[in-house]
């Protein structure tokens, strides 16, 4: 299959998950083109050109360049003029009413999104699993992300930079910032906040910290962010909310993971766990295995690819 892959493939402040799936697809044995999302609203012709004489099979998106001067009006207007099959695949947070800003000042619900462009794509996939089952949309799954395939040979090194006890690794802002505060207060210099760690870094952060830590927000019960897959899938021993739609897909706590409900709970699972060294490293283990048998992006890939 050739696939007209339209992403994000070169942002320095990401893991860059177009990459990891660009390499899903091609490890599969299927041909993939890269679109720079950021060039879609100028060459748009151009891209549909290339998708005609490329005798492509597959229009693959995410967002369709909506924060780079492609309205949503615009994106539809160009998938009527595509007539090989259209997918995407959504990362965020649907169900919360979250509103964006489009990159013409416009505000739109991300949920108006979807209902605007599902009626123009073969089928849609998103990580928020709460949204799918409010809604009765007939080509839209939920497909949640994973871990790459590129660096699973490389085992994890112990690097000091990163030697805390509990360690939490992302951007603070919102509620995050009162949770950070109330983490330091509680723990002082045991507890490092570290943000754009990636591929072989990441695997040495997760080897030298102890405990790493995933907030309750934006979580819900059928909705969670790629963290848990990108923490215990190189190597780490999460601490993470305790979600029903985790334990649908597999996970279970106390043996791939340490699940929470509330912030008293999760500091009395991080005050247990680092008192117990063997329990959390069998954790550890089990965590990974799971992660690396179950949740690679490859396997993600092929779920997707055997619903269209």
């Amino acid at each position: 299959m050739k696939i007209i892959y339209l992403g994000q493939f070169n942002n320095p402040f990401s893991d860059t998950t177009e990459k990891h799936i660009k390499n899903a697809f091609e490890s599969l044995g299927h041909t993939v083109i890269p679109i720079d999302e950021t060039k879609f609203h100028d060459e748009r012709n151009r891209i549909l050109e290339e998708i005609y004489y490329e005798n492509a099979d597959l229009f693959f998106f995410h967002k369709g360049g909506w924060r780079h001067k492609m309205t949503p009006e615009q994106l539809v207007e160009f998938l009527t003029y595509v007539t090989i099959p259209k997918v995407f695949w959504w990362f965020d947070k649907i169900s919360d009413k979250t509103v964006e800003q489009l990159s013409d000042g416009r505000r739109i619900l991300r949920s108006d999104w979807m209902d605007l462009v599902l009626g123009y794509v073969d089928h849609g996939f998103v990580t928020d699993g709460t949204f799918v089952r409010r809604h009765n949309y007939k080509n839209l799954s939920v497909l949640h992300q994973g871990i790459g395939d590129e660096t699973l040979d490389y085992e994890g090194k112990f690097n000091p930079v990163y030697a805390k006890d509990i360690t939490f690794l992302g951007k603070i802002y919102g509620v995050r910032s009162d949770w950070v505060a109330d983490l330091k207060r509680e723990f002082g210099d045991k507890f490092e906040v570290f943000n754009n760690v990636f591929g072989r870094n990441l695997k040495d952060c997760m080897a030298s910290t102890k405990i790493t830590l995933s907030p309750l927000y934006p979580t819900n019960e059928f909705y969670w962010s790629s963290r848990i897959y990108q923490m215990v899938g190189n190597g780490g021993f999460v601490i993470h909310p305790r979600l029903e739609g985790l334990k649908e897909e597999g996970w279970i706590e106390g043996k791939h993971y340490v699940g929470y409900k509330t912030y008293p709970e999760m500091i009395e699972k991080i005050k247990y766990y680092l008192k117990h060294n063997k329990e959390r490293e069998k954790i550890r283990t089990e965590g990974h295995k799971l992660c690396i048998q179950r949740f690679k992006y490859s396997d993600r890939v092929k779920e997707l690819l055997s619903k269209i």
